[in-house]
């Protein structure tokens, strides 16, 4: 019955905006203008799972498309539509789409082979001066720090996922007010799913003395969220932060942290570095602390969310690009989960052939010590396995 109401109710909501989008171009064909754009890559991966016991094998091909559609109605109405399109060669999974409106389809969901669509954009919107108003599946990004978002409370950001730069969409109602001096106020709405909890929103912008400030206060699930961000500059230097309190309705011992801060700067050589801070309160300061059943694959493919943007409680990034040529750039991150062992490290290199084509090399490396203790049959054994994952990609991206 939940299925199927979930179903009831994609279906619905498509076929509204569907009827909306097409009366307005056939009552304003003259009036309407259309663009659509996106790109295609193609994605082999190779993989390696190590541990002290045995070492496993991966390979996948990934074949990923995305269409994006603008539709510009009269003078203040728009309409957008964007959809992800990818075919899967080899072992691997798809995430579920996560929405008040499931608008994803398996065309084909074999062992070694899936095609898989989702619509992750699709919203209405009215713009006049200082007013926009737009409902559907959006971006709501409200991040304002380079990697770690605190205050990103509906599109939490996971920055070793960099096939998928757009981030997901919320399905939301907005409203957004530019007031002056470069202020502004924005209220989203994100209505309950089933076995969940809606989300109000309010963040508001404003500049002072050179630097962006943002206040946020939100009802968020089970929790009052207050949070604020800035950036700005330090001399030559960028200097952002992000911090988001949250208060939550069961228990005071329930409430957390999470503050982000970075510094970034560019050198007239073109050489760019970034060091950036994570705290999590909710995070685990020694890998003793660290549930058991956490293996180095739970915390890659963990699901984020802005209490929770890193399992260690402190958590420090160093990034650093740079062009070898005009046409060939290179880049290197280093990120360290303090107390439980966690190392990812990784080198890029991109090579832009023309204004739509570019070609990447990418590689990403995992470690985690894990040394807690695990209970078994025989008494307590000492789990001092090294796990390691390595990965490494080549992508090619041609884009219309």
């Amino acid at each position: 019955m939940e299925k199927f109401l979930r179903i009831l109710k994609s279906s619905l909501f498509l076929s509204f905006l569907l009827i909306v989008f097409f009366n307005e171009i056939y009552s304003q064909e003259k009036e309407t203008d259309f663009t659509i754009g996106g790109y295609i890559t193609y994605l082999p991966s190779y993989l390696e799972f190590k541990n002290s016991n045995q070492i496993e094998f991966q390979t996948n091909n990934l074949i990923h498309n995305r269409i994006n559609i603008r539709g510009y109605i009269k003078d203040n109405f728009s309409l957008g539509i964007e959809l992800r399109n990818r075919i899967l060669f080899d072992e691997g999974v798809f995430n579920s789409d996560n929405g008040y409106f499931d608008l994803s389809h398996y065309f084909v969901n074999q062992p070694k082979f899936k095609i898989h669509s989702m619509i992750d954009r699709m919203w209405l919107k009215y713009q006049s001066d200082k007013i926009e108003i737009s409902a559907g599946r959006q971006r709501v990004n409200w991040g304002i720090n380079s990697i770690w978002n605190s205050n990103d409370l509906f599109n939490a950001y996971n920055f070793i996922d960099f096939d998928y730069i757009e981030r997901p969409g919320s399905d939301v109602i907005r409203f957004q007010y530019s007031g002056d001096n470069l202020s502004s106020l924005d209220i989203v709405y994100k209505p309950s799913t089933i076995g969940n909890s809606s989300v109000i929103a309010a963040l508001y912008k404003i500049n002072k003395r050179g630097y962006d400030f943002q206040f946020l206060l939100a009802d968020y699930y089970n929790d009052i969220a207050l949070g604020g961000g800035w950036a700005g500059n330090i001399k030559n230097a960028g200097f952002k932060g992000e911090i988001t309190y949250f208060i939550s309705d069961e228990s005071y011992i329930n409430n957390s942290t999470s503050l982000s801060t970075s510094i970034d700067y560019s050198f007239t050589n073109g050489l760019y570095i970034l060091g950036s801070y994570l705290y999590n309160s909710n995070g685990f300061t020694d890998a003793e602390q660290f549930p058991v059943q956490y293996t180095l694959g739970s915390v890659t493919q963990n699901v984020l969310s802005p209490k929770n943007l890193m399992p260690s409680k402190n958590s420090y990034l160093i990034q650093t690009s740079g062009y070898i040529t005009p046409a060939i750039n290179s880049s290197l991150t280093l990120l360290y989960g303090e107390g439980i062992n966690f190392f990812f490290i990784s080198p890029n290199i991109t090579y832009d052939i023309n204004s739509s084509l570019d070609a990447s090399v990418i590689g990403q490396f995992f470690f985690m010590n894990n040394n807690n203790e695990i209970p078994t049959n025989t008494g307590i054994v000492s789990n001092n396995s090294v796990n390691t994952i390595n990965g490494y990609y080549a992508r090619i991206k041609w884009s219309f």
